[in-house]
């Protein structure tokens, strides 16, 4: 019996960071519009510009790199995936601070456990 009062606590709780977890989503998804990343990056490998963000995700999943995909997002480059250079903040592109920087990245990382 207390396994299942467990259970059915531990499934209340899941079910309850559900919205959370879907407005953070949103929240994201719409900070990756406004800084025009998915004007070349997409959730999935199907933009030819540059690498979907499951792959990103799949290539640096240890997080070793984090704080070096922190800094290519707001200063872009290129030789970090290939041939794709990814444009400087500026005409092309949207400046991101750090704070930005780090909540897309965390994002980003986070699609390797989907």
């Amino acid at each position: 019996m207390k396994a299942y009062i467990v259970s059915m606590a531990s499934s209340l709780l899941f079910l309850g960071s559900l919205p959370a977890f879907s407005d953070m989503h949103a929240d994201m998804q719409q900070l990756a519009e406004d800084k025009q990343c998915l004007s070349c990056h997409g959730r999935t490998d199907d933009t030819p510009r540059a690498p979907g963000f499951k792959s990103i995700a799949a290539k640096y999943s240890d997080g070793e790199m984090r704080g070096y995909l922190v800094d290519v997002v707001m200063s872009g480059g290129e030789d970090h995936w290939g041939s794709a250079t990814m444009p400087e903040p500026g005409e092309k592109r949207a400046e991101v601070s750090e704070e930005e920087a780090q909540q897309l990245v965390d994002w980003i990382l986070g699609m390797h456990k989907e």
